[in-house]
């Protein structure tokens, strides 16, 4: 791995001096990020929907590295951009690979894991009057923040006229390599479009659809795929899964004198058809499930922010509602189901880490439950170079989360919990961050599900606090 690196830089540095022979402006771009668990009490929870709390502490502390490189070559009027963007790690100290082998953050450290994060050509159509852009390949994409805000190959485009904004795409999450004559290709497509306004100074508003569509064509009840309630996200479905689903939002903001408020609302509706569904976790199926269905999509969610603004300091409330389910075991799904996100809102629940490749959920709801989310939030800018926060989060489930406890008594609970987060930032330089958060999570009894001594109440808070030294050019 380390050899493909090498030829990789050799191949960039060789295009970056041969390209303004050609009348190309090249760029390079990185985010060198240096992160610290500084100290957790509930190892044993970051474990990407995995997590488990058991009866007493599990301490741990380590170090690691994500580094993140860029590079953009573009003309030199700007209309044509190609942009190759890779990373590597989060690269822990000292933590082996499957093998039981370095992979890079002990010994030596000749081992090297690279992603490629983006890899995609910019251009403007050349008889567009005003910005007309379309990108194809792996690039960064949003439909919206809280159902869909990541990576993925598509071609997208871009076309602005005054105060409008239209937005219109086609992606590709799965192709199907199908080499059979007598098969169908079981591709999933997804279509997006999106209109955003600007009706005066300060005030921005959208409106968006999304629709993805797969069909595996398979009358097998054997091979129906298993949704689980733990993997309720539209990335983890598998590949064979029939969905036809659709999302019809809004979204936008307003910045008035002082005051602001940021606002998203959407419906998302369709059916996910010859499927099992199980409420399980770990693979322990703990209340209901339902076998060979044609499921059903109706979900809501809603979200707002609204705050202040005064001299140095800021004042945020925020507040969302993610649908959930109430009945495992019928052929409706009335929770909301994202696609792909990262929310960092919640330090003890979600990536809001430094540390963020170490979490239990990157979504915005628990299980297919949804959540009734709230958040008042402090931040104090002291300086250009230093700046600190708090913030106090009530959070629980839009359902109950049902289940049955270690002595077999049947449990339904919706707490999860108040949690108590604060951070400081400070600039050593202007591209040198050093920052540090705490999170504290007062479990609600809705937390029992996870632990592994279940007795219908919580007995296990979370501590989390992490630190970072980024670096950004």
């Amino acid at each position: 791995m380390s050899k493909k690196l090498g030829l990789i830089m050799i191949a960039l540095m060789v295009v970056a001096f041969a390209l303004p022979s050609f009348a190309a402006d090249v760029k390079i771009k990185g985010d060198f990020n240096n992160r610290f668990m500084v100290y957790t009490n509930h190892n044993d929870w970051l474990a990407s929907e995995k997590g488990v709390l058991h009866d007493g502490t599990v301490d741990e502390t380590w170090g690691e590295a994500k580094y993140r490189m860029w590079f953009d070559a573009s003309t030199n009027d700007g209309k044509v951009h190609g942009v190759y963007a890779f990373e590597i790690g989060a690269l822990e100290y000292g933590k082996p690979g499957s093998d039981g082998q370095s992979v890079g953050g002990s010994y030596s450290g000749d081992a090297i894991n690279i992603e490629t994060r983006w890899l995609y050509t910019d251009f403007q159509l050349p008889w567009a009057c005003e910005k007309a852009r379309i990108r194809m390949g792996l690039q960064p994409f949003t439909a919206n923040k809280y159902l869909w805000s990541e990576t993925i190959m598509g071609v997208t485009s871009d076309f602005v006229a005054g105060p409008v904004d239209i937005q219109l795409a086609w992606l590709r999450p799965y192709r199907d390599p199908v080499k059979n004559d007598d098969d169908d290709p079981k591709d999933l497509d997804t279509y997006y479009g999106r209109v955003n306004f600007k009706p005066t100074d300060g005030v921005k508003a959208g409106v968006f659809g999304v629709y993805m569509t797969g069909d595996p064509d398979d009358s097998n009840p054997a091979s129906y795929p298993t949704i689980t309630s733990q993997n309720y996200e539209v990335k983890k479905l598998a590949n064979n899964t029939d969905l036809s689903l659709y999302v019809f939002g809004t979204d936008g903001s307003a910045n008035l004198d002082n005051f602001f408020v940021n606002w998203d609302l959407m419906y998302e509706g369709g059916s996910i058809d010859k499927a099992n569904f199980s409420e399980s976790y770990n693979g322990v199926a703990y209340y209901k499930s339902a076998m060979d269905e044609d499921f059903d999509v109706s979900a809501w969610f809603a979200h707002i922010d609204v705050g202040m603004n005064l001299d140095k300091m800021k004042f945020t409330y925020t507040f969302w509602y993610a649908s959930g389910d109430d009945d495992g075991s019928d052929s409706d799904f009335d929770g909301f189901i994202a696609v792909d996100i990262d929310r960092a809102d919640s330090i003890c629940l979600m990536e809001g880490g430094y540390t963020d490749d170490d979490y239990f959920t990157e979504k915005d709801y628990m299980l297919d439950k949804g959540m009734i989310f709230n958040k008042l939030a402090f931040d104090y800018k002291a300086d250009k170079k230093l700046k600190v926060g708090a913030s106090l989060l009530y959070m629980m489930t839009a359902e109950d989360i049902e289940y049955y406890d270690n002595s077999g008594e049947k449990q339904s609970e919706d707490s999860l919990g108040v949690e108590m987060d604060a951070y400081l930032s400070y600039k050593l330089y202007d591209n040198l961050e050093f920052a540090v958060n705490a999170g504290y999570l007062f479990s609600g009894d809705a937390m029992d599900f996870y632990e592994v001594k279940r007795d219908g109440s919580s007995d296990e808070d979370i501590f989390i606090s992490t630190c970072r030294v980024q670096y950004k050019f």
